[in-house]
């Protein structure tokens, strides 16, 4: 094979890197996939290597299989004698061999996400734990797998996430022991404990070590921005004798510190690895010269990053648009109508993807979408108005509306401790199918047929039920949300949903939402209307019809997809950077998150950045434009109103 006439410059550079260690930065549509590929060929091929004495880790399964199935066409030859895989596949097979260096037999359980719940509630249970105020075992279970990612400190953790609330963190590490230790009786592993045992038989076992460091004489690391302590650990005992690792990466990817990623494992390569090479993938094969103009201005000013700029091989295009717009309901509009006008011209709907930071930013973009009947499809996740969060805070509404609805009665009562369905359809049927919140002689009856556990919890939401009839809130929505959230919701979103920061910005956004209805009444309708709209249009296209539907998703859940044209809502100053993830942690992971949405964009990048939003209190608040669209020089951006405003 003639490396050079099938690879570029620098992918050949990194492909045929001297032994040692060696880094490879790889920017936005640059080629990394094809670079790892030929890197596994490469190896075999001129150096000689078998097949399985490279070990290729990866992030997801479809990764590896995808480079491992093309590596192979490429030798003629198989790689599925291979340890290579994922972080957790790798993991496996070795404890299969050495699970009793750690207590294990070598037959132990892998636990599913479901399996682990259980396993948490019933250690929770063995304790006698607080049946009131104790956090979900999902919430429990990410906070113990982001910390041990992290090889951190879990008391810290506990006290920290915790500490607003009346959740007792002595308690929730003792359910951690308990958890820990019914995990060895039943010899059991979750997801997390495969990387953590892992890791302690490579640390305490020199034979076991040397065996793998022996076996693989080439490590090779895609996506290494997003690796954990406990990765990067892993990944440097395997290594630790030969040194012949290649990692692939982009720190200005970096994006999912919140799930115990660390970019300083990329960033700080040279530095543990000393000696390193470096490679630089910059010629981008995906975007037009205008957008990668712009891509290149967005992360410039980020302080801590590998110098690189996106060089452009395709020809010039059209300049980026920047629609300043009045409004989030004018913004959609305005994307649905440049969209119809993209497809008219050849774009198909499914090659058109609108991008936002959090879901409440496409809430008027999904009711209008719903309106013009047009198709769409939500690829990171459930529409808004279907999120269980949102559905929670509607049904107080949809029961102060109507007393008579069941189903809103049930959600509502199976939020409080230790109450069932079972439980909430027997006091249902006890109040002949008609629980009227709004009176003060119903909550009398009402607090004797509850738990003791729900009781006191049960008096925190009483006053906003009495309030909707004694303070005339039939006409504020909004407002009956902002109480029960206040009294009772906000801290429930804590203890039941581990990303509870992102969820009470969705319920800030409904709240301001809310003030475009009258009633409630008309909230309400308008929300089942447009639901049932969904549903005809096909809430579950066939596969025909994804075929024609325009995207939707969070900037999060594109990384690593591309589309002829990208709109990005909502680039305003505490939106677009967030204004909760700028005070945990900065601006920089912002910016590259918008640095990412730029980057998806193949032909058409469309700024979306509406200029006031109403609040539910009746007053509105002018937003300004974002600091990232401040940052980019206006020669590189084309005004674009549309005659929406």
């Amino acid at each position: 094979m003639n490396f050079k006439e099938e690879l570029n410059e620098e992918q050949y550079a990194a492909v045929t890197a001297p032994d040692g260690p060696a880094l490879v930065v790889a920017a936005a549509g640059t080629g990394k996939t094809r670079t790892l590929t030929y890197r596994l060929a490469y190896l075999v091929l001129e150096k000689n290597i078998h097949p399985w004495e490279v070990l290729l880790l990866t992030f997801t399964n479809k990764a590896a299989k995808e480079m491992l199935t093309r590596a192979a066409e490429l030798i003629q030859r198989p790689f599925d004698r291979s340890h290579s895989g994922t972080f957790h596949s790798f993991a496996n097979r070795l404890l299969r061999s050495h699970a009793g260096e750690v207590g294990f037999g070598r037959d132990f359980t892998i636990l599913d996400a479901d399996d682990a719940k259980k396993l948490v509630r019933a250690s929770a249970d063995d304790l006698g734990a607080d049946k009131k105020h104790f956090p979900k075992p999902e919430v429990l279970l990410s906070l113990f797998g982001v910390v041990s990612g992290r090889m951190g400190d879990l008391s810290a953790a506990v006290d920290e996430r915790f500490e607003n609330t009346e959740v007792d963190a002595d308690e929730v590490l003792r359910v951690h022991a308990r958890y820990q230790a019914r995990k060895k009786e039943s010899n059991s592993m979750d997801f997390d404990d495969l990387l953590i045992y892992a890791l302690k038989v490579l640390q305490d076992n020199e034979r076991i070590r040397r065996f793998y460091q022996d076996e693989f004489k080439y490590v090779l690391v895609d996506e290494y921005q997003d690796t954990n302590a406990i990765q990067a650990q892993l990944v440097h005992l395997l290594v630790k004798e030969h040194g012949n690792l290649m990692v692939v990466g982009d720190d200005f990817q970096s994006i999912y510190s919140w799930r115990g990623a660390d970019f300083r494992n990329f960033l700080d390569f040279e530095k543990a690895y000393p000696g390193a090479q470096t490679f630089k993938l910059q010629i981008n094969y995906r975007s037009t010269p205008e957008i990668l103009e712009v891509a290149n201005e967005v992360i410039a000013g980020n302080p801590e990053q590998f110098q690189k700029e996106l060089q452009a091989v395709r020809e010039n295009g059209s300049k980026p648009h920047l629609a300043k717009l009045r409004d989030g309901s004018v913004q959609a509009r305005y994307v649905i109508e440049r969209a119809l006008e993209l497809n008219r011209h050849g774009t198909p709907l499914s090659e058109i993807c609108v991008l936002y930071r959090s879901h409440f930013h496409a809430m008027e973009l999904q009711m209008e979408l719903a309106r013009a009947q047009m198709p769409y499809i939500v690829t990171s996740g459930v529409r808004f108005f279907e999120q269980a969060h949102i559905k929670d805070v509607c049904t107080v509404l949809r029961l102060l509306v109507n007393p008579g609805d069941e189903l809103a009665f049930n959600r509502l009562l199976e939020m409080f401790p230790k109450v069932g369905a079972k439980t909430a359809q027997k006091i249902f049927r006890k109040f002949d199918g008609r629980v009227n919140l709004q009176r003060p002689e119903i909550h009398d009856q009402l607090v004797p047929m509850l738990p003791a556990a729900a009781r006191e919890e049960w008096e925190k939401v009483k006053p906003v039920f009495l309030a909707y009839r004694e303070e005339n809130l039939q006409n504020d929505p909004g407002e009956v949300i902002f109480r029960f959230n206040k009294a009772f919701y906000a801290e429930y979103m804590v203890e039941n949903f581990d990303n509870h920061k992102y969820r009470a910005e969705d319920l800030d956004g409904l709240i301001d939402f809310t003030v475009k209805f009258d009633t409630t009444e008309a909230f309400l309708s308008e929300i089942a209307l447009l639901s049932n709209l969904d549903a005809e249009a096909g809430s579950a296209p066939s596969e025909e019809e994804n075929k024609n539907a325009l995207r939707l998703s969070t900037v999060h859940q594109a990384k690593g997809l591309e589309w002829k044209a990208v709109f990005v809502l909502f680039m305003c100053e505490d939106m677009f950077p967030s204004k909760k993830a700028i005070e945990d942690t900065g601006d920089s992971e912002e910016r590259r998150l918008f640095y990412v949405a730029v980057t998806r964009a193949k032909d058409e990048l469309f700024l979306c950045c509406p200029m006031v939003r109403r609040q539910h209190d009746g007053g509105m608040i002018f937003l300004d434009p974002s600091r990232f669209l401040e940052e980019i020089p206006v020669d590189l951006l084309q005004p674009d109103g549309g005659g929406f405003f």
